[in-house]
């Protein structure tokens, strides 16, 4: 990994960190109202973070998107730095590629906070998709398991949600940590993700933070699985 790639450094390095990637696909089948809500959702998440002091502070985002490739739309940055984006929908669905560049960067930017001294949350990674991948997931769903398994909880939580034309199949070979958004509204999603945020930043580290009940307009893929590691 190289400097470039850990981003800026923290705000206040003396406090915990939590990093968190956005994997978003944008893919053609994304095109029209989906990726303008996307857009909007975006700016509208970190609005939402930035009110809070401690996530301020604590909380640094990346963005990644998927579609021909994967390319890093924005590198990790404090989430009240965050700029303005606008992604275009476009070509096929590159997730494996995608899943690999997310996992990449959150064990490099961990790698960065331990090298400064600084505390660490668990990373997240956050998927968002509307279809089957067109490459290889074998070594993004070996490696997101291999992540999740080490230690007492894990070294990574990886959440994927799946809007209409998603492969259930897929999602369920990468994590158990599967939604499904009923509409392609993602405003809600966003705000629940920016209060899950919001909870860890206020926690300890090596703590489990309780997280948000899920938006009316989203659900757990299959609330038969285990999901106590949420």
């Amino acid at each position: 990994m190289t400097q470039e790639t850990y981003g800026p450094p923290p705000l206040a390095p003396g406090e915990p960190h939590l990093a968190c990637v956005l994997l978003l696909d944008t893919s053609g089948s994304m095109s029209g109202s989906p990726i303008a809500s996307l857009n909007q959702a975006l700016q509208r998440f970190k609005e939402q973070v930035s009110m809070d002091e401690m996530a301020q502070k604590r909380v640094d985002i990346a963005i990644i998107e998927f579609n021909d490739t994967a390319r890093l739309i924005q590198d990790f940055t404090p989430i009240r730095n965050m700029q303005p984006i606008t992604l275009q929908a476009t070509g096929s669905t590159s997730m494996g590629a995608g899943i690999n560049m997310a996992i990449d960067m959150v064990k490099g930017r961990n790698r960065y906070y331990n090298s400064i001294g600084t505390p660490v949350f668990k990373p997240w990674i956050f998927m968002i998709t509307d279809g089957g991948p067109t490459d290889s997931i074998d070594e993004a769903a070996r490696r997101i398991q291999e992540e999740e398994s080490k230690g007492t909880h894990g070294k990574l939580k990886f959440f994927a949600l799946g809007v209409e034309g998603y492969s259930k199949d897929a999602l369920f070979r990468l994590t158990n940590r599967v939604m499904e958004l009923r509409d392609k509204d993602f405003s809600s999603i966003f705000d629940w993700m920016g209060k899950s945020m919001v909870a860890i930043s206020v926690s300890r580290v090596g703590e489990e933070a309780p997280l948000p009940l899920l938006p009316e307009n989203a659900k757990k893929a299959d609330p038969n699985r285990d999901v106590s590691t949420w």
